[in-house]
């Protein structure tokens, strides 16, 4: 049956005299169809204010104002083979003129999506960051070897995100990593604090290692993160992530991706801004 007659029927049973209610079991018992109280008054509303035909109106928009045209689709093609970011970089670098949410929608019917790897439930973490750069440096090196045998040692401040160093090391020892960290409190001035997890090159759970004698003596004050809690050192495993998706838009030269990365990759916890804006206060 009709919508239209539906209602049709309903309008002479209420001008018969009866109420909402019996005019809703009398449809139901007639045409095996349930309609509530409040959809019956809203239908004699919509009577009482214009002249209607009993038909649903129309959702079609009367003007598309953002149409997905061709163009458009190989406009956002174009950008992500180029830069691999996802929909909301594209969409604060580009301007373009339409949501992150349809950026996303054309990423993936272009076959462009990356596989997640892990699904399921996401376990809402309490976020935190320190105020100013140099508060606090994060570092750690990558959980695995490249094809080269190399380990990839990264310092990054917490507050902008800017990555300080990434060094290949065949292997990654406390001589080491002092010598990276002289080199680079020379160039930026020290860090208050220094956020490590247990690795024995930062001085496994030992207060009294070479690490936290350096540390010491320098004063800064080494922070560990929790055993088996990654999350804590999270921006600078994010940054690993980053690393995998995107170097191969920078030729695999870890430099050049150091340089994108600080200084023209829109970063979304920065809103939009690049790491070397909030670093240097620019």
């Amino acid at each position: 049956m009709k919508k239209e007659d539906l209602r049709r029927e309903f309008f002479k049973l209420k001008n018969n005299g009866f109420s909402y209610a019996k005019c809703k079991i009398l449809i139901g018992s007639q045409f095996d169809c349930y309609v509530s109280i409040r959809t019956l008054k809203r239908w004699v509303a919509r009577l009482d204010s214009h002249a209607w035909d009993l038909q649903d109106e129309s959702r079609k928009p009367i003007r598309l104002h953002r149409k997905v045209t061709p163009e458009l689709v190989n406009q956002i093609r174009s950008i992500r083979i180029k830069t691999g970011w996802g929909q909301d970089k594209i969409k604060q670098q580009y301007s373009l003129p339409v949501s992150a949410t349809t950026i996303k929608r054309i990423i993936k019917s272009e076959g462009l999506a990356r596989q997640v790897k892990h699904r399921g439930k996401r376990v809402k973490w309490v976020r935190w960051q320190r105020a100013h750069p140099n508060s606090l440096w994060q570092i750690d090196h990558s959980d695995e070897q490249d094809l080269q045998g190399h380990w990839t040692l990264s310092v990054l401040d917490d507050c902008s995100r800017y990555s300080l160093s990434l060094v290949k090391l065949k292997s990654v020892t406390t001589n080491t990593v002092i010598q990276i960290l002289d080199k680079l409190t020379k160039i930026h001035g020290k860090p208050r604090e220094i956020l490590s997890d247990n690795g024995s090159a930062y001085g496994g759970k030992s207060k009294h290692s070479k690490f936290d004698r350096w540390c010491n003596k320098r004063g800064i004050k080494h922070i560990r993160s929790s055993v088996h809690s990654p999350q804590t050192c999270g921006k600078v495993e994010r940054l690993f992530q980053t690393i995998d998706n995107e170097r191969s838009f920078c030729n695999d030269d870890q430099e050049l991706f150091r340089l994108r990365y600080n200084h023209y990759r829109p970063h979304s916890s920065l809103s939009g801004r690049t790491p070397a804006e909030i670093y240097f206060g620019r």
